[in-house]
């Protein structure tokens, strides 16, 4: 990929949608952006694309600014958070900052991607005697001083609770990825936890960095699955969890007792808009204070960049985009299919007349700044010739009403995301028209977040998701829990293996990468997992996130970190004035 294709500053479109110079479609058969609104303009699509964001966004807002609360910050998000216990959510990101703002897990990662302390007293090591010589047995010495928001007491028997709920097959826990390695726990004192693993893991610092303690005094004998904890959750972190008003946001209050200093911050709201534009006038407006997770939309980043009072930058993330094919469904079974679906979609006028060319192109589940990505993939174009082929090949005949057709089925199909998204739904149409020129009919079906990530996900109903994943446990690149086989929901595994993909070669690296120390050795296993998942496109990569982080002036302390998938892991240090 080219500089130019990857620089954040590219000039965006003028306040009137003009394409500016050198963006036309060329010899490299690219849709450019005028082409995708002329198309759009055919579609009954309102303009501009990337974001829709209308030109009244683009220009001076009259509404007056609120007035600045001092002490209150106000997190604007795209996506409702509804489920709050930790082990349980499905919709990383909005419900991951509940996560960091409610509870705590023995220790964070930092910006660097150093593991700090936080329920835990220190890191444990070989050298400091946490970690025995062989790897398998872990002491963890907890904090004395830690109380749940109730009150009580934090102990190591909460930790070995939480160990007991994610062992649970009646509780439908997001992951047990790590947790499924450990043969025995128990809790030595009430500080201190030991846990043995049955085998070398090499990714379990990472497992306690992305799992967060549950208290044992509120949940024990409950059914965890459908807790009234759930959606009024009792942490240890630096805020409590208030209310939340459904639809509209959810508020906490500072934890005055908390562990790691009382927050800076008297209030904090995690507000719920869903449409792109709404949200990024409430930003120009004040009514927000940071614009999150997915980010100001990229048609906008230069125009953002000169609002006063405010610091606008790209934050790097380890989120992928992908088209999600329910393996399972008789259209997509055969790989060929994948293969010749995803040869169709233009990718990169997909990055550059939506995000404004803002992501970065990935072939892989990881982003290509992973020292585990694999350089040598090698991307099988956007060519659609080539894909009616493969699906001539593949036995798929255009029918009598212009759609192929095998065996009695359509090569027809629904794609899903989230309803409001407005730069996803403006994929979906330029997806869509690349689809139908292969004789593939594909109908947009979007829904509210809380709908389509939920069982329509986690059960497979789907035909096709348009989704942002990362890596479970990210920044280690075991991708394990989205594509072994035995992690399929819908056929009674745990896990998050949504496309239901199965392959045994799969199954046999991920345990071997897993239990692999060597970083040299881990990136040959991961080679060549990349090489498979590409062949055999259980999901279509098309790039990997680059969010444009809106933050007000007044707010200080946010910082953002590329190994979360959203920036508020150190609340307890943010200030507003």
């Amino acid at each position: 990929m080219s500089d130019s294709e990857n620089n954040p500053n590219r000039t965006a479109v003028d306040a009137i949608g003009r394409a500016p110079a050198g963006e036309e479609a060329g010899s490299s058969g690219a849709v450019s952006r005028r082409d995708l609104l002329r198309a759009g303009g055919m579609l009954g699509l309102s303009l501009p694309f990337a974001g829709g964001i209308g030109a009244s966004a683009l220009g001076t807002w009259a509404t007056p600014a609120r007035a600045s609360v001092t002490g209150q910050c106000v997190l604007g998000v795209t996506q409702e958070a509804v489920n709050f216990n930790p082990l349980l959510y499905v919709n990383t990101g909005v419900e991951t900052s509940v996560e960091f703002i409610v509870f705590d897990a023995l220790w964070k990662i930092d910006p660097e991607g150093k593991f700090i302390p936080n329920l835990a007293a220190e890191i444990p090591t070989r050298e400091n005697g946490g970690i025995s010589e062989d790897g398998l047995t872990w002491t963890i010495k907890l904090h004395p001083d830690v109380k749940w928001h109730d009150g009580k007491p934090f102990t190591a028997a909460d930790v070995a609770f939480t160990l007991d709920v994610i062992m649970d097959p009646k509780v439908t826990v997001r992951s047990r990825n790590g947790q499924d390695h450990v043969e025995s726990y128990k809790a030595v004192d009430d500080h201190t936890i030991e846990i043995k693993l049955k085998d070398s893991f090499a990714p379990y610092m990472v497992s306690w960095q992305k799992t967060s303690v549950i208290p044992k005094h509120i949940l024990e004998g409950t059914d965890i699955n459908t807790a009234p904890f759930n959606t009024s959750p009792i942490g240890t972190g630096p805020f409590k969890f208030k209310d939340r008003v459904a639809g509209s946001q959810i508020s906490f209050e500072p934890n005055p007792d908390y562990h790691g200093g009382a927050p800076k911050l008297t209030s904090l709201v995690q507000k719920y808009v869903p449409d792109q534009q709404t949200l990024y006038a409430q930003f120009q407006t004040g009514e927000v204070d940071i614009y999150e997770l997915q980010g100001i939309p990229p048609l906008l980043y230069e125009k953002a960049k000169k609002l006063p009072n405010c610091t606008i930058e790209l934050s790097a993330s380890p989120f992928v985009e992908f088209i999600y094919f329910n393996c399972a469904k008789p259209q997509f079974q055969d790989k060929r299919v994948r293969k010749a679906l995803y040869m169709a979609v233009d990718k990169k006028g997909w990055i550059d007349a939506v995000y404004y060319g803002v992501p970065v192109p990935t072939l892989s589940y990881l982003p290509p700044n992973h020292w585990a990505y694999n350089k040598n993939l090698v991307d099988p174009g956007h060519d659609p010739e080539k894909a009616a082929a493969l699906l001539d090949e593949a036995g798929w005949k255009v029918g009598s009403d212009g759609v192929r057709q095998k065996d009695g089925v359509r090569l027809a199909f629904t794609m899903s995301t989230t309803a409001g998204n407005k730069a996803r739904e403006q994929a979906e149409q330029l997806v869509q028209q690349n689809f139908k020129k292969i004789n593939v009919e594909m109908t947009i079906k979007n829904m509210p977040a809380s709908v389509v990530w939920g069982d329509y996900t986690v059960k497979s109903q789907y035909d096709t998701l348009m989704v942002g994943w990362d890596a479970l446990l990210y920044p280690d690149p075991d991708y394990g829990d989205r594509i072994r086989s035995s992690s399929i929901p819908a056929k009674g595994g745990s896990g998050s293996n949504y496309v239901q993909y199965e392959n045994p070669e799969i199954d046999e690296l991920c345990a071997k990468g897993v239990s692999t120390v060597d970083q040299g050795e881990r990136k040959k296993i991961y080679d060549r997992i990349q090489e498979i998942l590409l062949e055999d496109m259980p999901f279509a990569p098309i790039f990997a996130y680059q969010t444009i982080v809106g933050v007000k002036d007044r707010i200080k302390g946010y910082i953002p970190n590329p190994y979360v998938p959203i920036n508020s892991w150190n609340t307890a240090q943010w200030s507003a004035s």
